[in-house]
Order: structure tokens, then sequence, then C-alpha cells
């Protein structure tokens, strides 16, 4: 989820390759961000600590009771060995914070604080194992860091070195029968040859780790949705976040045309299928997209709360409405500042908050209202 210059904000973060980048810049006084009614907001409350900044990724545990929140506080984005070099001049930090937020307090309080290696970008919880799932350095010399949730114990592989990767690592999503497979944005390629998303094969080793090919950066046919007809000549140049759809279906956000791809499996007809998105007619760059179900636990609901990451700005918010319907579908319309609804037929997206400085993550945190017979006609 790497940082852009939002045209709504003058000048912003300009991550065009390098953690000079990431450093903050002065931005234009924003008014606070408005939501559509029936949609509301608020800022979350937790507060992060000291040191702790630019919150990108986040995810929350199965129980609903904790949001991990990946904070990248401005990190070479090429790794710490590359600060000192022409990627990342002396002084760029060196290290993420990985943060564990109670969010059945009031205000929600830090129950954990674990320094993470390189620059954070990607957070996800394994369903299984209630293992947290991070990846660092988008731009080079990639890293895996898995986290005991009770614990924090945290165990570090990379950076890794394969033919398959030639750039970084930016998100990862598991999937497949007990979420044993791990699927991996490789983001900053040097050229579409390479593939945009791969898998890991086994367990991350400290060294020898293998990977596969599951999308190339330039895939021989693309079905899009849009206009119901092949292409043949799409390259998914800037990956980003992923997720998994209620289908299981992976869902891949490319910044680089302004597209969804959605990749199944290989028999499927129409294996790989590309939205392209657009706000008021005109092409529109997401980071990060989410339904409205929870990957952690598989719950869906039609209640519940979007939480979002303004990492420009320094917070996390939290969106709500009465009524979800059914597998909506959001994203963050980074450079314009707004949390949209996607209508994947159409490829159309409709603000539902706007005045954002940059967001980037997001996770929905469904809440239990389905009907219990048992209680049915009893006060």
């Amino acid at each position: 989820m790497m940082l852009k210059a939002n045209s709504r904000v003058g000048s912003l973060l300009i991550a065009a390759g390098g953690a000079a980048a990431m450093a903050l810049r002065p931005v234009a006084v924003k008014a606070q961000p408005v939501a559509v009614a029936p949609y509301s907001i608020t800022t979350f409350a937790g507060v992060p600590p000291t040191g702790a900044s630019q919150p990108d990724d986040i995810a929350l545990s199965a129980d609903g009771t904790a949001l991990w929140v990946g904070y990248g506080n401005g990190a070479c984005t090429f790794g710490p060995s590359e600060i000192g070099t022409t990627n990342c001049p002396t002084g760029t930090p060196a290290d993420s914070n990985l943060v564990e937020y109670d969010i059945t307090t009031t205000p929600p309080s830090v129950k954990q604080n674990i320094t993470i290696p390189g620059h954070l970008d990607g957070l996800k919880i394994n369903p299984e194992t209630g293992d947290v799932w991070t990846t660092q350095d988008e731009d080079g010399n990639p890293m895996i860091a898995i986290t005991k949730s009770k614990s924090g114990k945290t165990k570090q592989y990379g950076p890794f070195t394969s033919s398959l990767i030639t750039g970084g690592f930016d998100d990862i999503v598991f999937a497949g029968p007990k979420d044993k497979d791990l699927f991996i944005t490789a983001s900053s390629q040097t050229d579409t040859t390479t593939p945009v998303i791969l898998e890991l094969v086994g367990k991350p080793k400290k060294k020898d780790t293998v990977f596969t090919s599951v999308v190339p950066g330039a895939p021989a046919s693309v079905w899009n949705v849009v206009t119901n007809a092949a292409e043949t000549t799409d390259t998914i140049g800037d990956p980003d976040s992923q997720t998994i759809d209620p289908a299981g279906e992976l869902v891949l956000d490319n910044r680089s045309d302004d597209s969804l791809y959605i990749v199944r499996n290989a028999g499927a007809t129409n294996p790989i299928l590309r939205v392209p998105l657009t706000l008021d007619g005109a092409p529109v760059e997401v980071d990060d997209t989410v339904f409205t179900y929870s990957l952690t636990s598989g719950t869906f609901s039609t209640a519940g709360n979007l939480y979002v990451t303004d990492t420009s700005a320094n917070v996390i918010y939290v969106i709500t409405k009465p009524y979800f319907a059914a597998n909506e579908v959001y994203s963050n319309a980074v450079n314009v500042g707004d949390v949209v609804l996607d209508d994947l037929n159409s490829g159309t997206v409709t603000p539902v908050v706007t005045g954002l400085a940059a967001p980037h993550g997001m996770v929905f945190g469904p809440s239990a209202v389905a009907i219990d017979p048992a209680t049915v006609g009893k006060k």
C-alpha cells in the first residue's frame, strides 16, 4: 500500500520509488471527513504508542475484540540494509510498529506494541492459528514476519531471493482449505515478465523459501466485466492490496490501470477478470478493498463497522450505517480521499465518505445479528 500524491490536498506523500518520499510533508489544512447519509463516521479513540505513525494495513481478530494496526513510521521501503543509499537516505527509519488494540475497552487500549524491522505494508491474521502475518518492504528486499497474537513473539523471514522476485512484497491473503494457502502481492517488479501474485510453497524458511507464480504481470487473456469482452494487452503494473471475495476468489487492486483484478482457479470460465473503476465517469485508483464479512472468522453480517486508516493524517476512522446489504464491496479511493462503495458490474464507485487525506488500510468488523429461533417470541 504505497503512498502517492493526493490530488485534493496539494503536496502530501510522494512514493515514486524510495523511502525518502515516505516522510511526511506539510499538508494543506483539511476539514473533517464527511459521511454521506445513512453512513456515519467517528475517529477511533485508541492512542498509538509514542513514535508510531502512518497507520496503514489493519486487521481484526476472529472474535472481534482486537484491532491490529501496522504503523509504517516512514521506514525504508527497500529494507533496512538500504538505509544510507540512494534508495533510502541516512536517517530514514529502519523499523515499523505492529500494535494490538483492545477494542472492548473505552477508549481502546494498547495491548501490545511490537517492533518490526522494515516498512510494514501487508497485514493479515491467519484464521486457523490466530498468528499475525505481515509483509515488509514493498520496493525491494522483502520480508515476512509472523507474530504470535497472545505472546507477541515474532519470527522474521527474509529478505527473500528468488528469480520470481525482483521487487518487494505488498500484501498477503490466506485462502484454500483450512486457509493453508498464502498468496502474496509481488510489488515493484522490474518488468511484466515476473509475477504480480505469488503463492508461498510450504512454510517460510530462514533461507531457500519456495514461491510459485500465480498471476503474471501481463496475463495472456483477461475478461473485462464492464465491457463483457476479452482483453489481451492488460498489464498489472502497480499491484497493491489483496482480499478474498465470498466465492473464494482473489481480488487484487491494481493502481496502474485503476482496476480490480479477480482471480479464479485456472480451470474456471474466464480465470482472470478485470473491473475498471470509475468515479463520476473518470478512472479512479483504489488502495484496499473489502467485502462485508470477516476474513479472519468468515462471519457475514449486515451490521458492523468499517475501520479505515488515513495514513498521512495519522488517524483511524470508524464508519458505520444501519444496514450493510449482503456482499457489499468497499474501497479506498486514495488519490481523491474518498471511501467508496463499488458496483462490480458497472465498475462505478460511489463515495460514502469524503474529505480524507490518504485512506489506505480497511477492514470490516461484523456484528452478530442473525436471528436465534430459541429467542423468537420471548421477552
